[in-house]
């Protein structure tokens, strides 16, 4: 299966993302494209929370404090099966950890919330980690009191269910767990941090076994805290990958390794181009590809499935693309929608891709005679067009005709002819000019470009 690409309706944290109209075209040099806002048909402009709009649906109910993390499902219960309309309208559970409760949207037009501060059913403390499942269970990391807890969701209502673990090191015993992530079998994950370890184990809360590093004992965990895992039976992962990936040493470090515990890459915090970056919450998207929250830098750090280094997203602040202590990170896979808390809100993205580093081997060809590689670098999947553009602004031969490339850097190759028959391109000077789409939804609203001269010369007689 692949990502879909049909239009959108609003996918909320219940209409609470803000009310600034973004539209969506041909991306400026300037302007960051590997996240982009959704179009302002999608949601009337809004993709940003704030406590102002916490206060309108909430009123004195609540307000943000210490947001961490986050979970986005859709849900069986809201699902008609006549029709694929309503596909789209996720549920986003959404820890406040400071009140010790949760935030959740029950229609696209309502939210609630559940919880208090305690040990008891229904309380929690200092909460960090949450993970849903379509069926409505919903499993928090109650950190502060050394538990996972599970909750049923159902008639827009949330009830407890059950609680398992208490403060140790056995099994069922945590020390401050900090991340849970649950994968399409039911098997639940749990980056038990002050054990240095993942403890895996079912939905009822039986042990299955802990994870402390590699299984060739190269690699052993450092107070993890970030957790992500795809497992190869989610029809919304490519390749069946079957992976998690941990932050640990206090975000310093990715470790990604397979369900089994074999090492298969690590990526350092101290390596990326930009200084005191750290992996906080993470996310996979459908090709693998990893995001990890930097809260000090206010930014998102992407890297593909191999854990190598695509992209850095946004600034430190509370403006345009720039996040102010990006805390928590979910995504949906299925259609490329991001939702990422902030120090005091949310915000909600699609996926996007950008173009950079474009060049040629060459500023000049002789068709027939020489050959230009144009290289570039897409900071995700994408649809990739390249046509020749003459000097009066038309469009004379086209290259690469919506063909998909991968993330990193790709070449395409051009010997100066073009036509029917394969003649030489007159003589002169040309613009050649890079499309891409991606392939999530936002590939129907959004497409970056980018383009670089190029001249062709009279070929040589023989």
């Amino acid at each position: 299966m692949k990502p879909l690409t049909r239009r959108r309706p609003c996918a909320a944290l219940a209409l609470l993302l803000l009310t600034v109209a973004v539209g969506l075209g041909a991306a400026r040099d300037d302007v960051q494209t590997t996240l982009v806002y959704p179009p302002f048909g999608h949601c009337l402009g809004m993709h940003r929370a704030t406590a102002f709009h916490l206060f309108l649906y909430l009123g004195a109910r609540t307000s943000f404090d210490e947001p961490a993390g986050l979970a986005a499902v859709k849900l069986d219960a809201l699902d008609d099966p006549s029709t694929t309309s309503d596909d789209d309208e996720l549920t986003v559970y959404g820890l406040n950890s400071g009140a010790c409760e949760i935030i959740f949207n029950t229609s696209l037009v309502n939210v609630e919330t559940y919880g208090e501060c305690g040990d008891g059913r229904g309380q929690f403390r200092n909460p960090l980690g949450i993970a849903a499942d379509r069926r409505g269970n919903v499993f928090v990391a109650d950190t502060g009191n050394h538990r996972i807890v599970r909750l049923l969701h159902r008639d827009a209502r949330m009830e407890f269910v059950k609680s398992f673990g208490s403060e140790g090191r056995a099994e069922l015993q945590f020390s401050t767990p900090s991340q849970v992530a649950l994968g399409v079998s039911g098997t639940l994950y749990v980056t038990d941090t002050g054990n240095d370890r993942v403890v895996v184990m079912t939905s009822t809360g039986q042990w299955l076994h802990e994870i402390t590093g590699d299984d060739e004992g190269e690699l052993t965990f450092e107070h993890p805290v970030g957790l992500a895992v795809v497992e190869g039976d989610d029809p919304w992962i490519s390749r069946r990958q079957d992976f998690m990936v941990v932050s640990d040493r206090g975000g310093g470090r990715l470790v990604k390794i397979s369900r089994e515990g074999k090492l298969l890459g690590t990526a350092a915090a101290a390596d990326l181009p930009l200084p005191s970056a750290r992996f906080d919450a993470l996310a996979i998207d459908y090709y693998g590809s990893v995001y990890a929250t930097d809260r000090p830098n206010g930014r998102i750090h992407k890297f593909d499935s191999h854990l190598r280094y695509v992209t850095s997203v946004g600034n430190s602040g509370t403006g345009e693309m720039e996040m102010d202590e990006p805390r928590g990170i979910t995504l949906w896979r299925r259609f490329g929608q991001i939702f990422i808390t902030e120090r005091s809100g949310a915000q909600y993205f699609w996926i996007g891709t950008d173009i950079l580093d474009l060049s040629t081997s060459t500023e000049g060809i002789r068709p027939g005679e020489d050959d230009v590689r144009l290289r570039y670098f897409l900071t995700e999947v994408a649809r990739v067009t390249v046509e020749l553009v003459d000097s009066d602004g038309d469009v004379v031969h086209t290259l690469v005709d919506n063909r998909r490339r991968a993330t990193g850097e790709n070449v395409e190759r051009w010997d100066g002819k073009f036509g029917r028959h394969g003649g030489p391109a007159p003589p002169g000077v040309y613009t050649l000019r890079v499309s891409a789409r991606p392939t999530y939804s936002s590939g129907e609203y959004f497409q970056d470009t980018a383009e670089t001269p190029l001249t062709v010369l009279m070929a040589l007689s023989h």
